[in-house]
């Protein structure tokens, strides 16, 4: 694949802009009930600890204010389930994000389709939120059932129709293939289920079954079995397929979007590129410096009620460690890492600073290495963490 055979949208990358950070995350740790495969920090919806935790998150985004650009160029609210906070909650939530916003900043909300009510969609459009994520990750109730979902297939669907008519018109849809039990048929089925919604962004993500999940613990039961990895494959190319024929572009390994539809907020990651995090287990990174935010409610509102900063590890990220995360994030994406964006930023060819890695994968035909790129090979995207580990290694 030559360099303008890739996604024309995909040439524009974020940039760095000063020592201030231009994306924002909030998190959002609560949900109506855990899904079954899910190892990120969330708790049970509490209304009390929930009206808690605005406070305390509106407190702690007035402290990092001065530590990020106006406009911002992206808002991600994630969770946890962000719209179980309620209608009221929400709109609290948000619409503090106003002052931050410009006419082209994108501003998302994660969304399971069991609580987009018609207050949730109302508060959404009215905070200015112009990309809704849908967590649909089925369009089987069998399946959903299975990862311990609390929404049906008519439920997602339902909840795309209400987006649409509150004129919110960048969704995504969240998919995820390897479910156990699930086959090549009902993924396929699944896929055409959601590019009959027409969505402009689509995520397809490979079930990870992670430890202390209730699905891990079913397994070491023998009470299920993963789907084996052939199959897997196979999914993961029917999505590339159906997405592509449905005119969505393959820009990222599980991403696929319309023309200038990328997640603007997930390219900062790819790019490693600055970001605030805000909310019990939520990352910044920023000056060279990754600080994640105490996964503990209960110490969060704690320093919100005192009106200081939450407890936070910081890590110091050494210039190879940098590099090494640039060059991994980046090879995530389909165009892979721009060579003279890379020299520029750290004043050295990523070949020549990984010469070790990126010479023995090109050797293998696992990497291409153009004068202006560096890219994966695109059979080697299914299994491309053992090489991304590989780079990191090297760091």
């Amino acid at each position: 694949m030559s360099d303008d055979q890739t996604c024309k949208q995909n040439r524009s990358q974020p940039r760095l802009r000063g020592d201030a950070a231009d994306a924002l995350y909030i998190h959002v740790p609560f949900c109506l009930r855990k899904c079954r495969y899910c190892d990120f920090y969330s708790l049970p919806a509490r209304t009390d600890l929930m009206q808690q935790y605005v406070q305390a998150a509106l407190g702690e985004l007035a402290l990092k204010a001065p530590r990020l650009s106006e406009p911002l160029a992206s808002v991600f609210v994630g969770g946890g389930t962000p719209t179980v906070l309620g209608g009221p909650l929400l709109t609290r939530l948000t619409s503090a994000i106003g002052p931050l916003l410009g006419t082209d900043t994108e501003f998302t909300v994660e969304a399971n389709p069991g609580t987009l009510d018609g207050a949730a969609v109302a508060s959404l459009a009215e905070a200015g939120v112009n990309r809704v994520s849908v967590g649909v990750q089925s369009f089987h109730d069998d399946e959903l059932r299975l990862l311990g979902r609390i929404h049906s297939a008519n439920q997602a669907r339902q909840a795309v129709a209400s987006l649409r008519k509150a004129s919110i018109n960048n969704i995504n849809l969240d998919l995820i293939y390897g479910i156990p039990g699930q086959t090549a048929q009902s993924w396929r089925a699944t896929l055409a289920e959601a590019l009959a919604l027409e969505p402009e962004h689509l995520s397809c993500y490979a079930l990870s079954i992670e430890p202390g999940t209730p699905l891990e613990q079913q397994r070491r039961a023998g009470k299920l079995r993963e789907m084996d990895e052939t199959l897997q494959k196979n999914c993961y190319c029917a999505a590339i397929a159906a997405a592509e024929q449905a005119g969505l572009c393959h820009y990222e390994i599980s991403n696929f979007a319309r023309p200038s539809r990328q997640c603007r907020h997930n390219l900062t990651y790819w790019h490693n590129l600055p970001y605030v995090g805000i909310g019990p287990g939520a990352v910044s990174y920023a000056d060279g410096v990754r600080a994640k935010t105490h996964a503990d409610l209960e110490s969060y509102l704690a320093a919100g009620k005192a009106g200081r900063l939450p407890q936070t590890d910081h890590e110091r990220i050494t210039d190879r460690t940098s590099m090494a995360e640039t060059l991994m994030l980046g090879l995530r994406l389909i165009q892979g890492v721009d060579r003279k964006a890379f020299a520029t930023r750290f004043n050295v060819d990523a070949v020549e600073a990984f010469s070790g890695s990126l010479s023995r994968y090109q050797r293998q035909g696992a990497l291409i290495i153009t004068p202006s790129h560096i890219r994966l090979a695109p059979d080697v995207l299914f299994a491309a963490d053992t090489i991304l580990a590989d780079i990191i290694a090297e760091a």
